[in-house]
């Protein structure tokens, strides 16, 4: 008897099992990702005390990289930069120097997206800028920089503010897109 009411249980409990599992929903069998793939991936691996440099073909320095910490991602082309020190010397009569808290480097792309108290010291034919904003992307290949969001420059020969610009330091133009406030000193 003891048996047979072991059997019995055993039954039960082995019918109960299987009309959970056909009752279930397939996801419920699939592992759980942690909410730290959800949010900020992680590096797969990174480098401090960088300075990097980059040539042309010619034989001339590009560009000089430098920041204390850069990450790379696998499959990615971009790297992610902290405090980058950028220094571009494409052509070496409109050199630029960009430092920002932080910025991703596209080498697929030629772009330089620089974040949060971005900082651009410019040299032209006029002289000296210095250009603030949030946010700015450079295009290392054609010496452009973009911004659309608010900024500032100061340069000798008068002050500009705005939201939106765009800078071509090969050919020295610069293109405002709104709210523009512009006070020049002719000399």
């Amino acid at each position: 008897m003891i048996k047979q009411a072991l059997l019995a249980v055993f039954l039960a409990f082995m019918i109960g099992g299987f009309v959970l599992i056909w009752d279930s929903p397939p996801e419920a069998f699939l592992r759980q990702t942690s909410s730290q793939m959800d949010g900020d991936s992680q590096a797969d691996s990174y480098m401090t005390k960088v300075t990097s440099q980059r040539f042309s073909q010619l034989g001339s320095e590009q560009f000089n990289l430098s920041s204390p910490r850069i990450e790379f991602f696998q499959g990615e082309s971009t790297v992610k930069v902290q405090q980058p020190r950028f220094l571009a010397q494409g052509d070496a009569s409109h050199p630029i120097a960009l430092t920002a808290d932080s910025g991703l480097l596209d080498s697929a792309s030629g772009q330089l997206e620089l974040q949060n108290n971005v900082l651009a010291q410019m040299t032209n034919a006029a002289g000296a800028a210095t250009l603030t904003t949030e946010r700015l992307t450079f295009l290392i290949d054609s010496s452009v920089a973009i911004t659309d969001q608010p900024f500032n420059m100061l340069s000798e020969r008068g002050k500009a503010s705005g939201t939106g610009l765009r800078i071509d330091l090969v050919n020295e133009t610069y293109a405002i897109q709104s709210k523009v406030r512009v006070t020049h000193d002719p000399r």
